[in-house]
Order: structure tokens, then sequence, then C-alpha cells
């Protein structure tokens, strides 16, 4: 029951901060007095993203190991690749963004940097979102209190009512 809590609470804290990255960053933009200010308070934070997006389907995964959820282990696995892929593309967009001889937004539309830039964001958002989505599948998931019954199968029922049937004394 601990480690149940344990669980939910690791999903919770997931889903929650990728809920705040999301309104943050756009809080950011909508706030800051220019892009490259607000592009670096949201790539700061999206550093920190990172390692929760990482850690937690991480430890969730583990957690889950010892109930076998074939469904559920599937997802966190994918998750943590996403989170992989995510970092990854980060990376490769702080490198334009430091490469670049001006802001990104003063670069004009068809430059090929702010194509690759605008095409990697894509990327890292529907990386994030999806990630999003699969934290929210987890929180569901292992959320409600709710108990699974034990798998029991036909043989083991059947040695069951064998059991219980000669220590009372009866037959078939």
């Amino acid at each position: 029951m601990l480690m149940e809590a344990f669980q939910r609470l690791i999903a919770a804290l997931w889903l929650g901060s990728a809920f705040f990255l999301l309104l943050s960053a756009s809080a950011a933009f909508r706030a800051a007095g220019n892009t490259s200010i607000a592009a670096d308070v949201v790539g700061s934070m999206l550093t920190r993203w990172h390692y929760i997006a990482l850690a937690a389907p991480l430890a969730l995964f583990a957690l889950e190991l010892r109930r076998a959820r074939p469904l559920i282990l599937t997802l966190l696995f994918a998750a943590i690749l996403l989170a992989t892929t995510q970092s990854l593309v980060d990376l490769r967009i702080r490198a334009i963004r430091q490469s670049s001889p001006t802001p990104i937004s003063e670069l004009d539309k068809t430059d090929p940097l702010r194509k690759r830039f605008g095409a990697l964001h894509g990327i890292s958002m529907a990386l994030l979102l999806t990630q999003t989505l699969a934290a929210a599948v987890i929180v569901l998931t292992t959320g409600g209190g709710r108990r699974e019954e034990p798998v029991v199968s036909t043989s083991q029922l059947e040695a069951h009512d064998s059991a219980s049937d000669e220590m009372s004394g009866g037959g078939p």
C-alpha cells in the first residue's frame, strides 16, 4: 500500500511538472521583454524538466517490475525513450541558438538555421506533449486506490476445490 502511494506521488509529480512547464513556458514568452530572454528562461526550466522526465518513468518502471503489467511497463519504457529523445533534441536546439550570430527570432524566415530550429522546436514540443499524455495515463492507472484482483489459474481453482472437498469428506 505504501509502495502504491509512492508510485502515485511520483506519477503526480511527473504530470504536474509537465503541466507547469507548459504553462510557465507560455507565460515566459508573453511576459518577457524579448524572445531571447524568454528562451533562456524556458531553456533553464527544460534542463530541470529533463531530469524529472527521465527519473520519474525510470523509478516507476523499476517499481512496476514487481507487478509485471506489460501495458504499463511498455508505456513507461516509451516515456523513457521520449524523454531521452527530447533531451537530445533540446541539446541540438541549444547548440543552434548558441551558434547563431543573432537571435533566432531576428533571422529571416527563410534562413536555413531558423528553419532547422523551427523543425526541432516542433519535434521537442510534440515529444513534451506525448510525455505529458503518457504521464496522465500513468496517473490514471496508478490512482484511485483500486485493488487488482490476483490472477488465479483454472488449475489453481480446481486444486483448491479438490482440497476443500477432501477436507469436508465430500466427493465429486
